[in-house]
């Protein structure tokens, strides 16, 4: 991608040649080695589309029929016979994919990046799936967007900058096809910008991929001349013969039994509800997994006229009922990818769920981010949650110091002393509650003061109760000080903080909620062991007594590594995490085994895994939720 180059010709002619500028993609780097990048990038991306085509149960015995409609014919088409419609479209390849909500636009989208993985040859560009929601085209061109997500998204191009750096090498050389989804979940206001800036940043032979619902690219189209170059393909809905087809297969007597009254309706009732619900992809494949055999529930259900007299009371019963199915007690795997079956009770699963898509809504957002939850609820209570966590942390560092040093624990003090600095770390998150908005913490420093202050109260508290109350208090103050100042590597915590922000989408949810549980515990010892040398350092040079002489060195060792995990693990997204997920917990809103659920829900079909987020398996399903199951239209159930 680069800057823009046109060409324009008319009439005919057997060659044509362009005087002028001529754009050619390049890179410094030596062509195998863009190559083996591209490889290791490519074997990322199959291996991450190929589980979630799995899970979302797009590979079987019945493939979802989604019918198309481009320049040139229409159909249903197979994912390979996809493939190589795409294959076969003139240069640049630009392609946009347009349907109604749940028409199946990023089943597609997935299913072409999968096939076109599968059988990719040296050189072919990699098909890269990015939801486009996140972006805004005000604040960032399409051109430093791209190459930051992808370095976010696919560990194997390394980490920050060089992450960013090697997928720009990627996109020079024109080895990636970027795979847009979602055009539509952009802001309204935002989309024409978009549009603009993805047709600034392509050049005359840069490949790209759009999806986009029919209405909203129709809108744009009023103002605008669309993407550029592209082919526009168009969903149609199921024709009565493929629902036939899909709700039978794999085709037997008794199946054929349980689905006739469903289909006796669609055959008397070509134009009804029920047949325009069940022309929607995403409403059929709710339809075949609500009522599948192992449910015990009946497909008669649907063609209950009093209860469901609309498509759209029809579709509020068919995302009910797949809750209901995904949730029973005795659940089964639905692929190959087998995990730890867990039963959950079904109405609290609902309420789970319901709280958070009412919490993604409140965000603006589909993503469902762990280090977002702290978000949830006033600034104040959360500010109140960490004073009292701070308080229950420092009050045991003192209890454990007075007990492993044989002395008496001062009850009086671990009541009163633990006040000021709960108050200190309320305030401290309360006035900087803004820090955690974002995943890029733009205010690292100030969290590094306020732990850093109250790991120094912490152990010079500990210290006193250690001695005995004879710790002098000047010489020892300034023996923490300095050694916090001096000896506490600032570059340590920089990359702390600095990992923290290129890894936010790099990996699964569960493995960098475990990589945010290293670090700052990580953190918390090596600066420990460095601060309680340094005070020795300290008290060595300038002459003053040590006050920790009468005390074993491991209770000294432990007394500081308490207080630092106290400093880093409130100043981390992982310890923010668990206080407002205890809170939150504590209250019924969500389980205790949130990251359990949510990995089952995506088991399940109820959420998919975007990177290091979940989202809900539709937009629709998110919605229907955040009413808390009330129908839009007549009863839903």
């Amino acid at each position: 991608m680069s800057g823009e180059v046109h060409n324009e010709f008319s009439g005919n002619a057997e060659s044509v040649v362009q005087a002028g500028e001529i754009h050619v993609h390049h890179s410094d780097a030596p062509p195998d080695e863009v190559e083996r990048l591209a490889q290791r990038l490519a074997r990322a991306v199959a291996g991450q589309w190929k589980a979630e085509a799995a899970v979302r149960g797009l590979f079987g015995a019945a493939p979802l029929p989604i019918a198309w409609e481009m320049a040139g014919g229409q159909g249903v088409w197979s994912a390979a016979r996809f493939a190589d419609r795409y294959r076969q479209l003139p240069t640049p390849r630009r392609l946009v994919i347009l349907g109604s909500a749940g028409a199946g636009k990023t089943t597609m989208a997935v299913l072409l990046v999968h096939e076109l993985l599968a059988h990719r040859a040296v050189g072919d560009p990699i098909p890269v799936l990015l939801s486009i929601g996140s972006w805004d085209p005000a604040a960032e061109h399409l051109t430093n967007w791209l190459p930051r997500r992808l370095g976010e998204e696919y560990p194997v191009l390394g980490s920050g900058a060089t992450a960013a750096a090697n997928a720009g090498r990627l996109i020079d050389a024109g080895l990636i096809l970027p795979v847009l989804d979602g055009l539509d979940e952009l802001p309204q206001r935002r989309r024409a910008e978009a549009l603009a800036k993805i047709n600034q940043a392509l050049s005359d032979h840069d490949p790209l991929v759009l999806t986009c619902r029919t209405d909203e690219y129709q809108t744009l189209l009023n103002g605008s001349d669309g993407l550029y170059s592209a082919i526009v393909l168009r969903a149609r809905p199921v024709a009565p013969e493929d629902v036939r087809r899909y709700l039978l297969a794999p085709h037997s007597a008794r199946r054929e039994a349980r689905w006739r009254p469903v289909l006796d309706r669609l055959a008397a009732e070509p134009r009804g509800p029920l047949a325009d619900a069940l022309a929607s992809p995403l409403l059929l494949s709710l339809a075949r997994t609500a009522y599948a055999p192992e449910s015990g529930r009946d497909p008669a259900e649907l063609v209950d006229t009093a209860r469901l007299s609309s498509a759209a009371a029809i579709e509020a019963h068919l995302l009910d009922a797949l809750l209901s199915t995904a949730f029973r007690s005795e659940p089964a795997a639905r692929n190959a990818f087998a995990w730890r079956a867990r039963r959950w009770d079904e109405a609290k699963s609902r309420r789970w769920l319901v709280f958070l898509a009412q919490h993604m809504k409140r965000l603006k957002t589909r993503d469902l981010a762990w280090w977002q939850l702290e978000q949830d609820g006033p600034a104040s209570e959360n500010a109140w949650t960490f004073g009292a966590a701070a308080w229950g942390c420092f009050s045991l560092a003192i209890i454990v110091a007075a007990v492993v040093a044989g002395r008496a624990v001062p009850w009086g003090f671990v009541w009163s002393g633990g006040g000021p600095i709960g108050a200190m770390c309320c305030v401290a998150l309360w006035r900087g509650g803004a820090v955690r908005k974002r995943p890029h913490y733009r205010s690292k420093y100030s969290s590094v003061a306020v732990g850093g202050s109250l790991a120094t109260a912490t152990m010079f508290v500990v210290a006193w109760v250690a001695t005995g109350g004879h710790v002098p208090v000047v010489p020892t103050a300034l023996a923490c000080v300095v050694a916090l100042g001096l000896l506490v590597p600032n570059a340590m915590m920089s990359i702390y903080w600095d990992r923290r922000q290129v890894d936010v989408e790099s990996v699964s949810p569960a493995v960098l909620m475990a990589r945010e549980r290293r670090a700052p515990l990580t953190v918390a010892a090596v600066s420990a062991i460095l601060v309680l040398v340094g005070t020795d350092v300290v008290h060595e040079v300038t002459g003053l007594s040590r006050v920790n002489d009468d005390v074993p060195l491991s209770f000294r060792i432990a007394q500081c590594v308490m207080a630092f995990a106290l400093w880093a693990i409130i100043a981390s997204r992982w310890g923010a995490y668990q206080v407002t997920h205890a809170r939150l917990a504590l209250r019924g809103k969500l389980p205790w085994r949130l990251m359990r659920f949510l990995d089952d829900a995506h088991q399940r079909g109820v959420m998919r895994q975007e990177g290091s987020v979940y989202q809900f398996r539709h937009a629709r399903l998110q919605e229907r939720l955040v009413t808390g199951g009330r129908n839009p239209e007549g009863p839903g159930q």
